[in-house]
């Protein structure tokens, strides 16, 4: 066999040495050596985008439980709607976007009483409770042509926002996702598709910049909505919620909250134990509990030092799962129990990207 090969390794040579010089070798006196200009960067393209400015949070003492929109809810802000027409006009090609909105409740008054988990309002109550949600619609609104036809901004292959009309609201009633808001923030998700093009590729027209009629903006929905008791004398000054939003180009990241199916339960004597589905890459920052009401201890951080936490693949899902632990001699157990014995309270997990895990607990 090794002499086969030889034998054979030998005549391919003898045939590559029949070749011209040119194909394997450069000409006398041309340098062979050289070096390219490199860099690194990040694909950013300019984005063509409209986000809402303006997001006021109303109580709405005649929420209407037949709506499908966001006068569902007994607190809520208009439907925040963002457009994306981002196209890359040289690829001739929709670019998709996702929104990261975060929601912070950074200021109440004295007498408000913050929920992080859902309650049943009461229409003859004036205790000042609330409890506040971002969420994504389950059907984003869409958007059509003005009566004056659609056009493109004037010298730029970009769509005129202002030449659009709303066609259907959201629906926020039906296949919506929520995060709960707090005063220590809360994250949620959007993954907004690339605008649409009616017309044929390949066709003597581009897609995205030839006629603006033919191109569909996609559209992403969200807003703060929530449940409160509408009867309390509210203020305006009574509750300041602060939002921001990043918009990137990028492909879906199916970007979920992690929830707990379970609410977990301590039970004097024995250690706690909670799992966090999915957490992915992150890592638990701190954990917390929250009560409101009159005469209550507000929220209780407990210190790094006094759990555990552990990572492990899930063998069902394949994802990371975080088990956090806390010992049965610990001190903030032992308050919950005696004081709010049997009464669920708030429970809250925050994870080192931004995302919160909402749940209660119950000490006994």
């Amino acid at each position: 066999m090794k002499s086969k090969l030889t034998k054979a390794t030998a005549a391919v040579l003898a045939m590559s040495m029949c070749l011209p010089a040119s194909v394997f070798a450069a000409d006398a006196g041309t340098s062979t050596k050289g070096a390219f200009t490199t860099s690194f960067d990040v694909y950013s393209p300019e984005l063509t985008i409209n986000v809402p400015v303006n997001a006021d949070v109303m109580i709405n003492p005649l929420a209407d439980s037949s709506a499908t929109g966001v006068g569902y809810y007994s607190v809520a802000t208009k439907s925040l709607d963002i457009w994306n027409a981002s196209v890359d006009a040289d690829a001739d090609k929709g670019i998709p976007v996702n929104a990261t909105i975060k929601a912070t409740i950074s200021s109440k008054g004295d007498d408000v009483i913050t929920e992080y988990n859902t309650f049943t309002a009461n229409p003859n109550s004036v205790k000042k409770k609330i409890f506040l949600n971002l969420t994504k619609a389950g059907t984003a609104a869409t958007f059509k042509a003005g009566a004056n036809g659609a056009a493109f901004i004037s010298g730029k292959d970009k769509l005129d926002f202002s030449t659009f009309e709303l066609d259907a609201e959201a629906v926020y009633k039906t296949g919506a996702t929520s995060t709960p808001i707090t005063k220590y923030g809360s994250l949620l998700s959007l993954d907004i598709a690339a605008p649409t093009s009616s017309l044929t590729a390949g066709g003597s027209d581009k897609l995205f910049t030839s006629d603006a009629s033919k191109v569909t903006a996609a559209v992403g929905s969200f807003a703060v909505t929530g449940v409160a008791n509408a009867n309390a004398d509210w203020k305006a000054d009574d509750l300041q919620v602060d939002i921001t939003f990043d918009v990137r180009a990028s492909e879906a990241r199916n970007f979920a909250t992690p929830t707990i199916a379970t609410a977990p339960t301590f039970t004097t004597g024995t250690d706690l134990s909670i799992v966090v589905p999915n957490v992915g890459e992150a890592t638990v920052e701190g954990i917390g509990a929250h009560n409101d009401e009159k005469d209550a201890y507000g929220d209780y951080i407990w210190e790094t030092s006094a759990y555990t936490v552990t990572y492990a693949e899930n063998a069902t899902t394949n994802e990371t799962d975080a088990t956090i632990k806390i010992s049965k001699d610990d001190a903030g157990l032992a308050y919950l129990a005696d004081e709010f014995g049997g009464e669920a309270q708030d429970f809250l997990i925050l994870l080192s990207d931004g995302r919160l895990v909402v749940t209660s607990l119950t000490a006994n």
